[in-house]
């Protein structure tokens, strides 16, 4: 039996010898070339340039990745020799640079570098105070400063049911998780597009103005997030595409939104968002409980000049459900009168009333008056509160709508309970006030037209007249 299946012949050895002497002696062609990583170093350099071609910065959006807290600016100017110079303004940072005040605008100069990556990645390589107290792992709230007087920004909360106090559940040591690094997905002239390369969240920047003032520009976004929106007049409703959305909790920045007929418990869809000086973003687009709403895809917000805000992205406004006119008549409202804030005739009298009352020994002055509407009598009324005593005294009347948020009251001054009736026999200026105002059609305005807190009413036959009321 001949056993060839285990030796090879001379010339197969030969044949084998040539192949491997072809193989060894020509190179296969390139399958790669360089091209790849010289757009990527181009798309570094243009980013840089970019970067620093900005003479007074950039306003970065900033989301971590958590469902409690809102969005914040850090505001960003780049330099050639890879120095960044940054600033923020929020309670994490008054905490961080152990102020005193929350709003106090803070600065701290790092270094940023462009790498390669997953493209193009700006990332911010030294510690800055501004950026990295977002990224780094601890247990919230970061308790090694907090002043008495710093509203500090907490986490999650739960109720002990030992002690029945609140207390923090983030104990897991990832912070805020927040991100450092940042995928450039886009840019122009005036906008970069960013993607958090561990949060995978897409962020904004965008060109300031060379005149815009940085403490000026802080100053404008804490206006703006404490008059835009108020929890005390209900839910704003808003209709776009077909369905209608019902907004909540506007005041934490955190948007809580339920789509038409969704259960409140298991399907409102919870949105951080953030304040810039022309408008609000929101991390993401709003499309829905687990995103059944693909076509309303809302994200983006700007101010109308009257404070109301309008989204950019399709036609939707925001909106209160009631006039400003019936939100004063509101039975659970009660509204103070601003002696200081009025002007015309209405004026004269208010600064009447108030010298007779403090002319009067027994009284020592008028401590408020006020508009509300009283249970017992089932009026509205105009209310005193005097110095001197702890009682009140309530002259009654009522409201009558117009058109074009207008309003006519009727205080004769002869109804009300007993010490409405005395105080106003001793001071004649008050019921002069009262038949002034009742004689008169108002017209009811609002700077903050979303959180109207503080309302002003104008003669609208002589708009020089006008008085203010405050809620309670």
């Amino acid at each position: 039996m001949k056993l060839y299946s285990r030796f090879l012949t001379a010339s197969a050895l030969l044949a084998i010898a040539g192949l491997a002497a072809t193989s060894c002696s020509n190179k296969e062609e390139d399958i790669f070339d360089d091209a790849a990583a010289v757009r990527m170093d181009a798309a570094k350099t243009e980013t840089k340039a970019l970067l620093i071609s900005a003479p007074n910065g950039w306003e970065l959006s900033y989301f971590a990745d958590n469902e409690w807290e809102p969005g914040y600016v850090i505001l960003m100017k780049f330099h050639n020799d890879e120095s960044v110079e940054m600033a923020g303004s929020n309670a994490w940072v008054a905490n961080a640079f152990m102020s005193q005040d929350r709003y106090a605008v803070q600065h701290e100069t790092s270094l940023y570098k462009m790498i390669s990556d997953d493209g193009p990645v700006l990332t911010f390589d030294t510690f800055n105070r501004m950026l990295h107290i977002f990224s780094e792992p601890y247990n919230l709230p970061s308790p090694t400063y907090n002043p008495d007087n710093v509203p500090f920004p907490i986490g999650p909360q739960e109720k002990s049911a030992v002690s029945g106090k609140d207390y923090d559940v983030n104990e897991s040591g990832y912070g805020h998780n927040g991100d450092y690094e940042f995928v450039v997905l886009s840019k122009s002239e005036n906008e970069i597009i960013l993607r958090g390369k561990k949060t995978r969240i897409t962020m904004r920047m965008r060109r300031l103005a060379d005149d815009t003032d940085w403490d000026t520009y802080f100053a404008t976004v804490h206006r703006l997030a404490e008059n835009t929106f108020s929890n005390r007049f209900g839910d704003l409703k808003i209709t776009v595409g077909g369905h209608e959305l019902h907004l909540s909790n506007l005041t934490s920045g955190v948007m809580s939104i339920l789509a038409d007929d969704d259960d409140p418990i298991m399907e409102t869809v919870k949105v951080p968002f953030i304040y810039t000086p022309d408008g609000i973003r929101l991390r993401e687009p709003y499309k829905g409980f687990e995103d059944r709403l693909p076509d309303i895809a809302i994200q983006n917000f700007a101010f109308n000049p009257d404070g109301t805000l309008r989204c950019t992205d399709r036609d939707v406004e925001f909106a209160l459900n009631s006039s400003f006119a019936e939100i004063f008549g509101m039975q659970s409202f009660s509204w103070n009168i601003d002696f200081d804030a009025a002007a015309g005739t209405v004026k004269t009298l208010i600064d009447q009333t108030v010298a007779d009352f403090a002319a009067i020994s027994t009284y020592q002055g008028l401590q408020a008056l006020y508009f509300n509407y009283n249970i017992n009598s089932k009026r509205y009324a105009v209310t005193m509160r005097v110095k001197r005593s702890t009682s009140l005294g309530a002259i009654y009347g009522d409201y009558t709508y117009g058109e074009d948020d207008t309003i006519k009251m009727s205080f004769t001054g002869d109804e009300g309970d007993t010490n409405g009736l005395n105080r106003i026999a001793k001071v004649p200026a008050l019921k002069s006030l009262l038949q002034h105002i009742s004689a008169t059609t108002w017209q009811v305005t609002t700077e903050s037209p979303m959180a109207p807190e503080k309302l002003t009413f104008t003669n609208i036959n002589d708009s020089s007249e006008y008085f203010k009321v405050t809620l309670r």
